[in-house]
């Protein structure tokens, strides 16, 4: 009778599996789970939100960031399909720029504009935090009719992910993974640099660097699809501990 009931539900499985990694994701900071900073204080001023810079080439050219570049290589590197070869306890894989690529462990592929969705989020934290009278976006300094500018950065968004096949492949696999044991996990890395400038002047008033990872473990019956979904997250903490610390600097008073 198990054999029955295996011979029957494991194609299913891995059918279910396969039609997991077709799907697709977007960076979605509205619905985001985590709370959102809010300061009851209003500094009566007006603040323009810019496309943030994508910088993830600078460290290539720059030689003071060597360390970098060699820890986080251009392109693709690894693959999933080394989870085929028997012995090998996992496939992986490690992405620069996840938003060009469509191997991911549960994930087809992940749309996003990091230059945009990042400045999307900022200006909904910011509108969230009461702190500007008025905020706005820009897509230059001189269309921005504000008494600030909030110019973003970003330098890395790496993405690692790890596809488990305990040393049987993945055509065995599925019987661990259905035995309730991980599929595997996905790692998101977030870099990124805010900073205040006064339009008028052109004066940066503040600086703020955030650099944080976190990951997520995928299981066939939950948090499939759900490989990118950190980004957002991330961005989120980023943002709440920015605002925090800008409050604090008293730069606004």
């Amino acid at each position: 009778m198990k054999k029955i009931f295996l011979l029957i539900l494991f194609p299913a499985l891995v059918a279910a599996i396969a039609g997991g990694c077709t799907n697709s994701a977007r960076f979605d900071y509205t619905g985001t789970p985590g709370p959102m900073l809010e300061i009851a204080k209003d500094c009566g001023k007006s603040i323009a939100v810019l496309p943030f810079m994508d910088q993830r080439g600078l460290k290539y050219v720059d030689p003071s960031l060597q360390g970098e570049a060699r820890d986080y290589p251009y392109g693709d590197t690894g693959s999933l399909w080394f989870g085929m070869i028997p012995l090998m306890p996992f496939g992986w894989v490690g992405k620069e720029e996840p938003e060009v690529s469509d191997e991911f462990v549960t994930l087809g592929y992940f749309h996003t504009t990091p230059s945009q969705d990042l400045a999307a989020a900022a200006e909904f934290s910011l509108k969230a935090s009461g702190m500007f009278s008025r905020v706005t976006r820009a897509n230059l300094p001189a269309q921005a009719n504000t008494d600030y500018l909030f110019q973003g950065s970003f330098s890395n968004l790496h993405y690692e992910g790890v596809m488990f096949s305990y040393c049987v492949t993945y055509i065995a696999a599925p019987v661990f993974w259905l035995l309730g044991a991980p599929m595997g996990y996905s790692r998101n890395e977030l870099w990124v640099n805010f900073a205040l400038v006064e339009r008028a002047s052109g004066k940066t008033v503040w600086t703020y660097k955030y650099r944080d990872k976190d990951y997520i473990v995928h299981w066939i019956y939950a948090r499939v699809g759900k490989d990118t979904s950190l980004y957002a997250q991330l961005m989120r903490r980023a943002m709440n501990a920015a605002l925090y610390e800008l409050n604090r600097s008293q730069v606004l008073n």
